[in-house]
């Protein structure tokens, strides 16, 4: 067995309430395949007699009957002639052997299932294959087996899957085998006239002489995968030509179980089951939907539809995002198909289509002294659920409420609000830079002492501020209760700055005054 890489045996315990993991087996009770391992050699002038049986039960019994032709080193029959290729391997040696055998060895001829037929023979002459092989073929089998292969050119690597579901209890131990044939060798034969063409000849076996022990669970229900890759490069084969085969031993009587055989790039197919799942159900109007096939029974087409959405079909297996544009509920389905069967699944009202939250929100007062408060109230439309806000400089700085607690604000400042709404359909964030003002109380901070002097207040429309120094103030800026700026008045040089109110109407306003060290806040009447 060269280059021979055993990956990975995965188990999987299937109960008849759940879903299945497999792809290849069919879960329903069946009966044995027939599994004839025929032992021929080219100087066996009797061969092609046992070849045009082996031939006649494999074409009358597809998918049912399965078997691989030795050639055994151990035979004067299977030297070959000088200039022709070597079919003979030894790994059919220990099978073509007596007592193993039976009470004697000759060719043609065949084990059907390694059952020892009569007086303890395994072997047996051409004249019973067909009999024996229907025999088999007629008894339940307490397992199913699938298979799937495929060969990379590119890397000349041979991947093979081979499952197993168990349809009643094997308490005894079970060995696999899995090996390798080719077809459509030519060389002399005895017994023909001129080339002759081998079909089903053995190259490789990818298990141990006498198989390799099946240690996962062989309780029925149980699905049980077994994975090889195996390198191919330095064989000769040609892999177009080649098939594997597999079957299951019952260790207690040495007798197979039953078996299945592949072309190399093919697979077994059970009857498929459409199944599919998407990214998100909830979608916003214009937003997209991934979904994913998640069909078994390995499908090879597929057709998608999808009311409401663009594109509206799709026959790939992985089909593009779906986008949908008007807001509503709508259907999904699909259809998958294999050489075994088609299955669709067909939900209404799967995919849900609507329109994402627009955040808003407003405040009850944006100009406050600091230590005041602020009371926000959500705006948002479309129904959100979920509200996140973030109040920076604000305390507390973030809520999930929809109409937060009370904010307060306890340095001077100037502050950004956002405000994150969440529905079904998607989320709205909205800021409000520089939105709430914090003016402080009119004292520096360094001194116990006013930075300056505001009068009259209540005003009759002039406006005075007397400020410590000339430097000691930047910019005045006075805003109404919405705070929206009405008057902003730079500061020039001199220590007495006077604001003209005259124009504005009476009421309540907030004077914010900038120094390079704070942004102050004072509230004045205006009469």
């Amino acid at each position: 067995m060269k280059n021979l890489a055993l990956l990975l045996v995965i188990m999987g315990i299937l109960f008849s309430a759940g879903l299945t993991a497999q792809n290849y087996v069919s879960t329903e009770p069946q009966d044995k395949n027939a599994i004839l391992e025929e032992f021929t050699g080219v100087r066996c002038g009797n061969c092609p007699a046992g070849h045009v049986v082996a031939a006649a039960i494999l074409a009358a019994n597809p998918g049912r009957a399965f078997m691989v032709a030795y050639h055994p080193a151990n035979s004067s029959y299977t030297a070959p002639y000088t200039g022709d290729p070597d079919f003979r391997r030894t790994y059919p040696n220990a099978f073509y052997s007596t007592p193993y055998c039976g009470s004697s060895r000759f060719m043609p001829s065949a084990f059907i299932n390694r059952r020892q037929w009569a007086n303890g023979e395994r072997i047996q002459s051409r004249t019973l294959w067909t009999s024996y092989c229907n025999t088999i073929m007629g008894e339940p089998s307490p397992a199913n087996m699938g298979m799937s292969t495929t060969y990379d050119l590119t890397s000349q690597e041979l991947s093979i899957i081979v499952e197993i579901y168990y349809t009643d209890n094997m308490p005894d131990v079970n060995h696999i085998y899995v090996m390798l044939s080719e077809n459509d060798l030519v060389s002399q034969q005895s017994g023909a006239t001129g080339a002759y063409t081998h079909k089903h000849t053995f190259r490789e076996a990818f298990v141990a002489q006498w198989g390799d022990e099946i240690t996962e669970p062989t309780t029925q229900g149980s699905l049980v995968t077994l994975e090889y890759t195996w390198d191919a490069t330095a064989s000769g084969y040609i892999m177009n030509n080649c098939e594997v085969l597999a079957f299951i031993e019952n260790q207690a009587n040495g007798e197979i179980i039953t078996g299945v055989g592949v072309h190399v790039g093919e697979s077994t197919y059970i009857e498929p089951t459409a199944i599919f799942s998407v990214d998100n159900n909830y979608v916003g109007v214009g937003g997209q939907a991934i979904f994913t096939d998640e069909s078994t029974g390995n499908p090879t087409s597929w057709e998608w539809a999808f009311e409401g959405g663009d594109p509206s079909s799709s026959i790939l297996q992985s089909p593009p995002p779906i986008t949908y544009n008007t807001a509503g509920q709508y259907g999904v389905s699909l259809t998958v198909t294999n050489p075994a069967g088609t299955s669709t699944i067909n939900i209404t009202n799967y995919m849900d289509i609507g329109f994402p939250p627009e955040a808003a929100f407003s405040a009850d007062q944006t100009m406050i002294l600091e230590g005041e408060g602020v009371t926000f109230t959500d705006n948002s439309t479309n129904d959100p659920i979920s509200w996140a806000w973030l109040f920076e400089g604000g305390t507390p700085e973030t809520s999930s409420e929809q109409n937060p607690p009370e904010i307060f604000y306890n340095t001077p400042g100037i502050y950004d609000v956002s405000l994150t709404a969440t529905n079904e359909y998607g989320e709205s964030i909205l800021v409000e830079g520089d939105y709430i003002h914090v003016g402080g109380l009119g004292i520096w901070e360094e001194a116990a002492t006013k930075a300056y002097t505001l009068y009259p207040n209540p005003s009759n429309g002039k406006l005075f501020i007397e400020a410590r120094s000339t430097k000691s103030l930047e910019q005045i800026i006075v805003r109404n209760v919405s705070g929206q700026s009405v008057l902003t008045h730079h500061i020039v040089n001199g220590v007495l700055q006077t604001l003209d109110l005259s124009e504005l109407e009476a009421g309540l306003y907030f004077v914010e005054i900038k120094s390079e060290q704070a942004v102050y806040l004072e509230k004045i009447i205006l009469k």
